[in-house]
């Protein structure tokens, strides 16, 4: 009878914590294992951070899925000087179901439904604005233009079919200083999504349990056509492309 119980509870257990995995990213109650997506020089800061934070004890512990087009880019080239696992995009959700989590940063593309939900814990973004305000592509450059007086970054749950519509889990504000430059704010918000990130994985569960949703009364969305503003000495058309 005692053997039965514990055999019993072994189950129960193992049923429990079936989804975390003794590797990866520490949480408040498990070790979480991420598949991150990313293309650019905003992304690199929290492949860095993530990496740096991982309990990694396989070559798969943390994977990282990019573009393989030539020349390789600054998030391909870490992944392999440190010997990360290489995905090429498109990837596939079988692929994807080796891990916990999906994390999102300066990707470009729209993530397939099968992808996002291939993943138990779902996927999220780090988005360079204090969304709803400014989404979709280059939210940076349209606070800039647009004479905004502060920004930040939102830490999102990505959803199937649109971009940056999905509830939020943090946001930090950023000002804008008078006369910033472009790539300042850029290396500034990069860092500080990467260090919000971090803390949104860490608290889990609890911070993926206050998730806000976005306001759609206050939504804003930027023109990406026909740039010709001037922010310094740089054109907007020469950075655009270099930012989310």
């Amino acid at each position: 009878m005692m053997f039965l119980e514990i055999l019993n509870n072994f189950y129960k257990y193992k049923r429990k914590f079936l989804s975390f995995r003794n590797y990866g990213i520490k949480t408040n109650n498990a070790e979480i294992k991420l598949l991150f997506f990313g293309t650019d020089n905003f992304s690199l800061p929290t492949l860095k951070i993530l990496h740096k934070n991982c309990n990694c004890r396989g070559h798969g512990d943390l994977g990282v899925v990019t573009s393989f087009k030539n020349p390789a880019n600054c998030v391909r080239e870490y992944a392999q000087q440190h010997n990360l696992l290489l995905y090429k995009w498109p990837v596939s959700p079988s692929d994807c179901m080796l891990y916990d989590i999906g994390i999102v940063v300066s990707f470009g593309h729209l993530i397939p439904t099968s992808v996002i939900q291939a993943f138990p814990l779902g996927m999220i973004n780090v988005h360079a604005s204090l969304l709803p305000r400014w989404r979709g592509a280059a939210p940076i450059i349209h606070a800039i233009m647009n004479g905004d007086t502060e920004t930040g970054v939102s830490i999102m749950r990505i959803e199937p079919k649109r971009f940056d519509v999905g509830g939020v889990f943090a946001q930090c504000c950023v000002p804008i200083k008078p006369h910033v430059l472009m790539p300042e704010l850029h290396t500034q918000l990069a860092e500080e999504g990467a260090k919000l990130l971090m803390k949104v994985i860490k608290t889990y569960p609890q911070s993926f349990e206050k998730v806000e949703v976005q306001n759609e009364d206050k939504v804003t969305y930027g023109n990406s056509k026909n740039y010709r503003a001037t922010y310094g000495s740089k054109l907007v058309n020469d950075v655009i492309s270099a930012v989310i």
